[in-house]
């Protein structure tokens, strides 16, 4: 699964790195990544054809979605029943995205005294997490809250020691067959969906002090030998 991620890049390097334009809104690097926080999305622009980068919420509200507090439940979206499952369904046609990340958390061990890891790339700057998204329409509101939830995947071997689920990261030769709205040959999008190479990433022990949500700073990346 992934509950906690990194984007440390800024909006001008997301751009670059993927090739498209962000609309203009206020971002900072953020260390601690949490549900139902504001994070970059990059989406295929239908009418340009274009890539773009928008704000969206982590968290996907389902359009028959009654309160905003569903999307805490609906963090992520396991690859295999993204197609017959209610809450996704509708999405993975044709409203699909790329979540940057630079890096993401996981922890191991019991569960009152779990340790944190810090996964990243090894041979790319940042992950690509394969997302789809929503525009929900608050009920009674004009208000529309853009979402999206994680898609997770099988762990690769050096994963498994950590959890037994990963997020789905595509590679930069898939983005536009993943992006592109008309393409709605799920069987053919579902096959990406696969365990990250095992020489494509690495982890490290980390501090506790990402439990808490509140603390969001760079610090948080140093392995734990250093706190």
């Amino acid at each position: 699964m992934c509950g906690r991620y990194t984007l440390k890049e800024n909006l001008k390097e997301l751009e670059g790195y993927f090739a498209a334009t962000a609309v203009e809104f206020e971002y900072h690097p953020n260390y601690n990544v949490a549900p139902t926080h504001k994070m970059p999305v990059v989406l295929q622009d239908t009418e340009s054809d274009r890539r773009r980068i928008e704000p969206f919420r982590w968290g996907l509200l389902p359009f028959w979605a009654k309160e905003k507090k569903m999307g805490y439940s609906l963090i992520n979206a396991r690859s295999e029943t993204i197609d017959s499952k209610k809450s996704y369904k509708h999405y993975v046609k044709n409203q699909r995205c790329l979540i940057p990340a630079s890096g993401f958390y996981e922890w191991k061990g019991e569960k009152a005294n779990k340790t944190p890891f810090y996964v990243h790339p090894t041979q790319e700057p940042i992950f690509a997490f394969a997302g789809i998204y929503s525009r929900w329409r608050m009920p009674d509101s004009s208000r529309v809250i853009p979402s999206y939830t994680i898609i997770t995947t099988q762990a690769n071997k050096p994963m498994e020691e950590l959890h037994h689920r990963m997020p789905a990261m595509l590679f930069n030769e898939e983005w536009q067959q993943w992006l592109d709205p008309a393409n709605e040959d799920v069987s053919g999008l579902k096959n990406l969906l696969r365990p990250y190479p095992d020489d494509g990433l690495e982890f490290y022990q980390v501090s506790k002090a990402v439990n808490k949500v509140q603390n969001n700073m760079a610090e948080l990346l140093n392995q734990a030998t250093l706190f």
